[in-house]
C-alpha cells in the first residue's frame, strides 16, 4: 500500500485534496443533482463578525411599552412548503425599523458572564432607541450557539439572563429537508404591582423547546435588495413557565404552557432575511396561520460576499475489513467545508478522476476487489 498527499487547484468548488493509492476496484456512485434554488446555508452565511450589521422593517411590537401590539395578517407571506417556491416580501409593515449590530461582549454593560460567547447581536429599535442583545458564538463546526440575552423588558432590575445550556438554534450546515431540536432553560424575576400589596416578586423559570424543519426552498424578494435563493425554516416553540412565590410557594410550580410558530427565510451571505412569528397560544399552532405578532423584512446589510474558502483534508486513514472486500476511508473534518467529494483514478491522468460519492460526513465505505490499482482523493467542497 502506498500513501501520499497531493494538492492542486482546479475550477469550480474543488479545492485542496488528499490522494491515496490502493489495490482494489470499486463501482462508481454519482451525487444527485440539486433542483433550482436549492442552496446550502452554512455558518459563514450568518452574521458573526464585529462591525457587521443589518436592518429590518417590522410592525410595531411594543417591547418597551404597554401599548397594544399590532398583529399582522401574514397568510399570503407564509406561502407553501416544498421545492421551487417564491415569497414576495417587498411590501409590508414599516412602523418599526430594527438595526442589528454585531459587537464585542464587552460593549454590553453587565457583570454577568456569558461564558463561551464571542460576539453579541445588539438590536436597536428606532421607535424608542432602546436595545436588546443576544450573546452568541458562531463557528464552522457547530453553527450558531446562543448563550443568553440582555433584555430589560423581561427583567428591568436584572436584564442579563444567561441560559442554563447553550442553544444551538442554527446548525453549521442547513439543507432543504433537514430538521433539528434545540432546548434550554433560563430564569428571571417576574414583578407585578398589586393594589394595596405593593410589588409581588415571583422567581420564574422558562423551559424552552424548539422543533425546526427546513420545509421549503426557492426565491425571496426583499425591499431594496432584489431577489435571492433561500431556504424556509419552520419552527414550533414550546414555552413551559414555572414560578415560585417566596413564603407562599417554595417549590417550582408549573404556571402555563404556551406555543409560538416561527418562520425564518435564510439566504447566502445574508443570514435571516425575513421572519414571521405567530401570536402566542396554549395549543400548537398549525403550519398555516393568519395572525402574527411580528413580521421582519431585511432591507440593508454590510455582510458582503464571504471570502472564506474550504480547507484541505487532513488525517486520511484507510481500513480494510477482514474479508478483504471492503475498504473504509476516513479523515478529519476540514474547516469551512459543507461536504466532501470522494473521487478515484486508476492512472492519475488529468481527466481520469471519477466521482465515487459526495458526503457531509468524514468517511466513505467502498466495495473493492484486489485486481486493480486505484488512487483516491478527498475534495473539500464549500
Amino acid at each position: 500500500m502506498i500513501k501520499f498527499n497531493s494538492s492542486e487547484n482546479i475550477t469550480g468548488r474543488l479545492t485542496k485534496r488528499c490522494v491515496v493509492c490502493l489495490s482494489f476496484y470499486s463501482a462508481l456512485l454519482l451525487a444527485p443533482a440539486m433542483s433550482l434554488g436549492q442552496i446550502t446555508i452554512t455558518a459563514k452565511d450568518m452574521f458573526s463578525k464585529e462591525g457587521q450589521y443589518y436592518k429590518m422593517y417590522s410592525n410595531f411590537v411594543g417591547h418597551f411599552s404597554d401599548a397594544t401590539r399590532e398583529e399582522v395578517d401574514v397568510f399570503e407571506y407564509i406561502g407553501e412548503a416544498g421545492e421551487d417556491q417564491a415569497w414576495d416580501f417587498r411590501e409590508g409593515p414599516e412602523e418599526e425599523v430594527i438595526r442589528f449590530d454585531y459587537v464585542r461582549p464587552g460593549e454590553i454593560d453587565t457583570d454577568v458572564e456569558f461564558e463561551g460567547a464571542s460576539i453579541v447581536e445588539r438590536a436597536t429599535f428606532d421607535s424608542s432607541g432602546k436595545q436588546k442583545s443576544m450573546f452568541l458564538d458562531v463557528s464552522a463546526s457547530r453553527g450558531r450557539d446562543v448563550y443568553g440575552f440582555y433584555d430589560d423588558s423581561i427583567d428591568e432590575e436584572n436584564p442579563a439572563i444567561p441560559f442554563s445550556t447553550r442553544l444551538n438554534d442554527f446548525p453549521a450546515v442547513i439543507n432543504f429537508g433537514d430538521s433539528w431540536n434545540a432546548n434550554t432553560t433560563f430564569e428571571f424575576v417576574t414583578r407585578q404591582s398589586m393594589f394595596e400589596l405593593g410589588t409581588i416578586e415571583a422567581p420564574t423559570k422558562l423551559v424552552y423547546q424548539s422543533e425546526m424543519v427546513v420545509d421549503g426552498h426557492g426565491i425571496i424578494i426583499l425591499p431594496g435588495l432584489g431577489f435571492h435563493d433561500c431556504l424556509r425554516v419552520n419552527e414550533l416553540v414550546q414555552y413551559d413557565t414555572f414560578i415560585t412565590i417566596p413564603g407562599l410557594i417554595d417549590d417550582w410550580q408549573k404556571a402555563s404552557t404556551d406555543y409560538v410558530r416561527n418562520y425564518y427565510w435564510l439566504s447566502k451571505d445574508m443570514g435571516i432575511v425575513a421572519q414571521i412569528s405567530s401570536v402566542q397560544d396554549t395549543v400548537p399552532l398549525p403550519d398555516e396561520f393568519s395572525a402574527a405578532s411580528a413580521m421582519w423584512r431585511q432591507f440593508e446589510n454590510n455582510h458582503g460576499e464571504t471570502s472564506v474558502v474550504p480547507q484541505a483534508v487532513e488525517g486520511l486513514e484507510i481500513s480494510l475489513d477482514v474479508k478483504g472486500d471492503r475498504v473504509l476511508l476516513s479523515w478529519e473534518k476540514a474547516e469551512n467545508t459543507v461536504e466532501y467529494l470522494v473521487q478515484y483514478s486508476e492512472d492519475l491522468a488529468v481527466n481520469g478522476w471519477r466521482d465515487l460519492k459526495t458526503t457531509t460526513g468524514n468517511f466513505a465505505l467502498d466495495d473493492i476487489s484486489s485486481k486493480t490499482s486505484r488512487f483516491y482523493r478527498i475534495v473539500s467542497l464549500e
